[in-house]
């Protein structure tokens, strides 16, 4: 089977940009699980307010869609590789579309909570095959260009879903659940656009310029420290983006708009770090460089957080946080999948989901954990700080190690 018979690249015309925008639109539907229902959790709480530890259930049915997440992408990686893409993909998103509305009908919390835990399920499905289906469709210049653009799509969607759970909220908590219809129509349109691609075996390929990207031998081992590198990734990814409010009110800024203010704006900058890395893309700057800018942005903006004493200070030192992840995330994701033969390319893009959702979900609960041996939530920064720095540094020097030992064996 020849490359051009599968890669996007050979579908001409109105069908080849739609089938481009779909699976970016497809990476967004991850953030609204979480996003939709966060400004109406007060509501929720108010209204099942008879049940038993509501105070903590509440929160729980927010964030419980992505640790299943976590749990189950490595499955659904492997029924993807196993069984194909696009009718897993088409019917997940079905479903998690007709999941997502049932709490608008749903009276008893319990139920809403199985709910969510089922989204997860589907959310799994969704983000795993669709990010392999970038992989599969499109060569590798690209792949790692529209890799970069879920990130940007992501966070821009990010800011859309708050303010439209936000208005739709202030109607009726129930009512924000109808954003929900909007999976059903990318069925639909995925139905149409996306096709099942040929996948061709790393031993029935020649080392050739055209397929040698899809060639690559799956190494568990190596994988895993990208897997590593992911969960750190994102661990530190989160610190910033729940702790800003604790952050303001140790300075005596405990204004929630002025929390909202700069998260919003510091979305911006995550949003202008993925351009960035395109931009490195097309430089063909080395993976060790981006991990060193990503994680050493995040480590100094750590450090500088741990000395800021206003919210002008707090909001100058999130947009290097920001700008730093926005180009560390990417390059994360398509380190992975620049690893990944195409028979494993679902289950390694599904272990990486795994590990990322693992961090999100960690992070919280780690900085709570540090801050009870350090004392604050800034001493923990501080100590943070160096330590991602220095993985930074050891990222580099890991990568451009491997590529020595890679060249003195082809040269040998």
């Amino acid at each position: 089977m020849h490359q051009g018979k599968t890669t996007i690249e050979k579908v001409v015309g109105i069908k080849s940009g739609f089938t481009t925008l779909l699976l970016l639109l497809f990476v967004c539907l991850s953030p609204m699980a979480a996003i939709v229902m966060a400004p109406s959790l007060p509501k929720i709480q108010q209204h099942f307010a008879h049940v038993p530890h509501i105070e903590y259930l509440t929160p729980i049915a927010l964030t419980i869609p992505g640790l299943v997440m976590a749990i189950v992408s490595p499955l659904i990686g492997f029924l993807a590789d196993k069984f194909g893409r696009k009718k897993l993909l088409i019917l997940s998103t079905v479903a998690y579309g007709i999941v997502g509305l049932a709490p608008m009908f749903l009276d008893q919390f319990y139920l809403i909570l199985i709910s969510r835990v089922i989204l997860g399920l589907f959310e799994a499905v969704v983000l795993t095959v669709s990010t392999t289906l970038i992989g599969d469709y499109y060569s590798p210049t690209l792949r790692q260009r529209y890799l970069a653009l879920q990130v940007t799509a992501a966070s821009t969607s990010a800011i859309l879903f708050f303010a439209l759970g936000g208005y739709l909220g202030g109607i009726s908590w129930r009512l924000a659940f109808i954003v929900y219809a909007v999976p059903l129509i990318f069925a639909v349109l995925g139905q149409m656009l996306l096709w099942e691609p040929k996948i061709r075996r790393s031993k029935d390929l020649h080392l050739d310029t055209a397929h040698q990207d899809d060639a690559v031998k799956f190494r568990p081992n190596f994988m895993l420290a990208i897997w590593i590198t992911a969960f750190i990734a994102a661990v530190s990814f989160m610190i910033l983006q729940i702790q800003i409010p604790y952050l303001l009110n140790s300075i005596g800024e405990s204004s929630p708009k002025t929390a909202g203010n700069i998260a919003a704006l510091s979305t911006v900058f995550i949003v202008l770090g993925t351009f960035a890395v395109q931009y490195m893309i097309k430089k063909s700057t080395p993976m060790s460089l981006n991990l060193l800018i990503g994680f050493g942005l995040i480590g100094i903006s750590f450090m500088l957080l741990a000395t800021a004493q206003s919210a002008q200070q707090v909001l100058i030192y999130a947009i290097i946080n920001s700008f730093g992840s926005g180009i560390l995330l990417p390059s994360v994701t398509f380190w992975n999948m620049r690893h990944l033969p195409q028979e494993k390319r679902g289950l390694g893009t599904g272990i990486w989901n795994s590990f990322y959702n693992f961090g999100m979900f960690s992070s919280p609960i780690l900085i709570v954990y540090l801050n009870g041996f350090t004392g604050s939530l800034k001493m923990t920064l501080a100590q943070l700080g160096p330590l991602l720095l220095a993985f930074a540094v050891f990222c580099m020097l890991f990568d451009l190690f491997r590529h020595l030992i890679v060249k003195a064996k082809l040269t040998a």
